[in-house]
């Protein structure tokens, strides 16, 4: 597993696209790489994310994503820039 994360300017630009951008959700349902490549995030840094960051998936809600954008410096904006997947933890 991976530690890249994104840069803010690259986690805002997305997260805007994501919020705003019907074509550009769509890609990014279908194609996680291409939608970042697109977004202007390198090559580099799209590999050496975790394989499960560019599996295709449904996204949330449109309003998920503008809620992030009201607090980046939220824990949940963290999160979503180390495009981690939730994690269960037993104890």
């Amino acid at each position: 597993m991976s530690n890249s994360i994104l840069s803010k300017d690259q986690g805002v630009a997305l997260l805007q696209k994501l919020a705003t951008d019907d074509a550009f959700r769509s890609l990014f349902e279908s194609d996680p790489s291409a939608a970042l490549l697109e977004a202007g995030v390198s090559t580099d840094t799209i590999s050496s994310l975790d394989k499960a960051c560019c599996t295709p998936r449904k996204l949330a809600p449109k309003t998920e994503f503008s809620a992030l954008l009201k607090d980046l410096g939220s824990e949940k904006f963290s999160a979503a820039m180390s495009m981690g997947t939730p994690q269960i933890r037993f104890e």
